[in-house]
């Protein structure tokens, strides 16, 4: 990829050129971003729309985090990666466009997304794929010009349906004003360890009103070059994890009146990733051996028009999304050829196939040949590109009744999503790594996956004194789902046959619900208790040679049950809240392997118990000064065995009191931001620490399986300081200060002795940020 190296002294005087372009009235009533905050000791009450209307943050009765425009930017954050580990029971796994797994309270599992991912209204999820994983791509948008992200823990399944079984997380973008033009620019290069080049960063957004008050268009453009830090060992080559991404956005806000808000937008992000992040620790740091240079590719474009009518008794809300996400996933497939290599099955097949013969054993001049045949194909790249297209249809209308004591929501929801992946092994090169082209393919099939949802929700709050108010949610769900697919060209290695078109439908509905009772100890003190159900949709597999009874597989459902309490303390200076809770999740959809290995597949088995406690807090002890903390505890276990008759017990099969992969027990963050006034200027100065801890996790459910191994057990600490005026800001900031090598996830089941994810190395950049009127 090509690396644009930013000059510094021209971005310095862009910034600049941004910020004086503002009027001199506009100037003298500006104020630097922490101004507010040199005599605030108060903390600021946030509103959020969680519940599908506004609500103060700590006046909703759920677990609920919102992490601000200001804090994001204080954090340095951009992505999911800068800020999740500050949100408690959030977990991100993955450091790839098309390889990005989100879950909440351990509620990690293969198939349909366990997390809900909202951008505005509209719901994004991955694609299927081979193995009908859609939970294991999630799209990351870019955070600039972003008002708010909004974390809900725990089912959401009445308002936000079957993807939010563990919770949902919403980012909401600025919108345009008709009121005042503005604009906002920033510029971040960076050094990264390990990295032979710098990594480089341009955002900028433009708000213009069309009609004073009544239209206005707000623009974002962004583009980022990643320098990359792994070497390719074997292919001596550099840096193969570099990523660059381009995207913006195009909004039109149109207010005729006060009753009605229209709001249209136009959203694209392409990323382009150079190979894996994961190095072989046997290699030394940051090295590794892989036989296929795994590039991945990720091109997303979404469409959406909502409107807002106020209609006195009620509020209408309708929204219509569309969106087309490309991706381009690449893996090495070589070490998966070659332990079938001399596979006696393969060869008799194989020999059949080519000779028209009807063996049932290979001899040994019949074995040489198909070895032969099988280890030209190497080395091979898995390589799949696929196609995801949605429609997502919503309206629902919110008002208050019986003398504002109900608060209702009603609405209906509508999906029809498909997705298709064209699977194959293509031969890579071996002087460079890549996969040849033209393709030189070994086997091809193509997969597909079609859904429709509909459903019908409501949720009812009724204050039965002025201190109780109990809820009631109902969601009605009917899915569709459908699984195609044929094989184009057989790959004799892993015993994939060319074969007539298949298909399987599976189909589903039912009922999700949800009660909550809150109540109001003091003004200052909140507690509630809940009991919820979520859900996710069942499927078919399209696996070659799956027996009968593996191909379709049902929903999984579980029951969250909770208690929490929130806090304000010190006359609102500090903010304290807490939540326990228990999760029963039955009906489990696990992943299977077929027998050589080389396939995936989804079936149910098993139960699982989660028992958790979640701690979050904020104090402002003294103007200028903010602390902020959480702490989660998570301990999942399951409850029944993962096999049944149709599925059969391996060494990796998890049995009943064997411990969730990948869900850590203990996790805790910190953080300290502190902004003051500089003596006898107009400038503030600003630093945040912020520390984050991950405890260890395991791989597999079994420990004494072959590949069974420990991850995580890592702290990582941030830091940022700067100084800030009222139209600029120039930050210093030192990324993973220790340069610690933090384990996210190790494999040793990929023929791969110790393939590790790690933290990115130390990484120390400046920003340079302008705002305009």
């Amino acid at each position: 990829m090509t690396t644009t190296r930013l000059s510094l002294s021209g971005s310095i005087q862009l910034a600049l050129l941004l910020a004086a372009s503002g009027s001199a009235s506009a100037q003298d009533t500006a104020q630097p971003p922490h101004a507010t905050q040199k005599s605030a000791t108060t903390l600021d009450s946030v509103t959020v729309s969680a519940l599908k209307r506004e609500t103060k943050l700590q006046e909703t009765p759920v677990s609920i985090s919102a992490v601000e425009a200001q804090t994001l930017k204080d954090m340095g954050a951009s992505s999911f990666q800068d800020y999740f580990r500050s949100v408690p029971s959030l977990q991100i796994v993955g450091d790839s466009p098309t390889q990005r797994r989100v879950t909440m309270r351990g509620i990690r599992s293969t198939g349909e997304p366990t997390v809900g991912v909202y951008y505005d209204e509209t719901p994004l999820s991955g694609p299927a794929g081979t193995s009908q994983d859609a939970s294991s791509t999630v799209a990351d948008m870019d955070l600039f010009d972003v008002e708010r992200v909004e974390v809900l823990r725990g089912p959401q399944g009445t308002l936000y349906g079957s993807g939010s079984m563990g919770g949902t997380i919403r980012m909401i973008y600025n919108k345009p004003d008709a009121s005042a033009f503005t604009g906002a620019f920033e510029s971040d290069i960076a050094s990264t360890r390990d990295a032979s080049g710098p990594s480089t960063t341009y955002k900028a957004m433009v708000n213009v009103p069309l009609a004073k008050d009544v239209l206005a268009a707000r623009a974002v453009l962004y583009q980022s070059e990643r320098a990359g830090y792994v070497d390719n060992l074997g292919y001596g080559r550099d840096d193969v994890n570099d990523l660059d991404s381009k995207g913006g956005r195009v909004m039109l806000r149109l207010t005729p009146n006060e009753a009605v808000t229209l709001d249209a937008s136009a959203i694209f992000q392409k990323t382009d990733q150079g190979g894996q992040s994961e190095w072989d620790e046997d290699l030394g740091r940051y090295n590794a051996d892989f036989q296929t240079i795994a590039t991945t590719k990720d091109d997303l474009h979404l469409y959406n028009l909502t409107l807002n009518w106020d209609l006195d008794w009620a509020t209408l809300t309708t929204s219509a999304s569309y969106y087309k996400w490309a991706l381009q996933r690449t893996s090495d497939y070589t070490t998966t050829l070659s332990r079938s290599t001399t596979n006696a099955t393969s060869c008799s097949n194989y020999i059949n196939a080519i000779d028209g013969a009807s063996i049932g054993t290979c001899d040994t001049t019949q074995m040489a040949r198909y070895t032969a045949y099988a280890e030209s194909r190497l080395p091979s790249a898995l390589y799949q590109p696929m196609l995801l297209r949605s429609r997502n249809y919503e309206a629902r209308l919110s008002g208050l009744a019986l003398a504002d004591r109900l608060a209702w929501t009603a609405g209906v929801y509508r999906e029809n999503r498909d997705d298709t992946i064209e699977s194959m092994v293509a031969k890579t090169d071996a002087g460079s790594g890549d996969v040849r082209q033209p393709l030189d393919l070994s086997a091809w099939r193509h997969v597909g996956t079609e859904m429709e949802q509909t459903a019908f929700y409501g949720e009812f709050t009724f204050s039965a004194t002025d201190t109780l108010d109990l809820t009631y949610g109902l969601r009605r769900y009917d899915y569709d789902k459908k699984t195609y697919g044929q094989v184009h060209i057989s790959n004799y290695i892993t015993q994939s046959y060319v074969g007539d078109y298949t298909e399987v439908d599976a189909s589903a509905s039912g009922y999700v619900s949800k009660f909550n009772a809150s109540y109001q100890f003091t003004p200052a003190i909140m507690g509630y208790a809940t009991a919820a159900k979520g859900f996710r949709p069942g499927g078919a597999n399209n696996v070659p040679g799956l027996a009968d009874g593996l191909i379709a597989y049902q929903p999984d459902s579980l029951w969250n049950y909770e208690l929490g309490l929130k806090t304000e303390w010190w006359d609102n200076r500090a903010q304290l809240n807490a939540a326990l809770f228990q999760i029963d999740w039955s009906n489990m959809q696990v992943s299977g392997r077929s027998a050589n290995g080389a396939f995936a597949y989804i079936a149910n088995a098993g139960a699982a118990r989660i028992r958790g406690a979640e701690l979050e807090g904020t104090v402002r002890p003294l103007a200028g000064l903010t602390l902020n903390a959480m702490l989660t505890y998570l301990d999942g276990q399951l409850t029944e065995d993962q096999y049944n008759s149709e599925l059969a017990m391996t060494n990796s099969t998890g049995l009943s009191g064997d411990r969730i992969p990948y869900v850590p027990t203990w996790s805790g963050a910190f953080g300290a931001g502190y902004n003051w006034p500089i003596k006898n200027t107009d400038l503030y100065g600003m630093a945040r620490l912020d520390y984050s801890y991950v405890g260890s996790s395991s791989s597999y459910f079994r420990d004494n399986y072959a590949y069974y191994e420990k991850q995580g057990a890592y702290s990582l600490f941030n830091l940022r300081a700067g100084i800030e005026a009222s139209r600029w800001a120039v930050y210093l900031y030192v990324s993973n200060l220790l340069d610690k090598a933090g384990v996210i996830t190790r494999d040793t089941g990929a023929g791969y002795d110790n393939q590790v994810l790690t933290l990115r190395p130390r990484t120390i950049g400046l920003t340079l940020r302008a705002n305009f009127e």
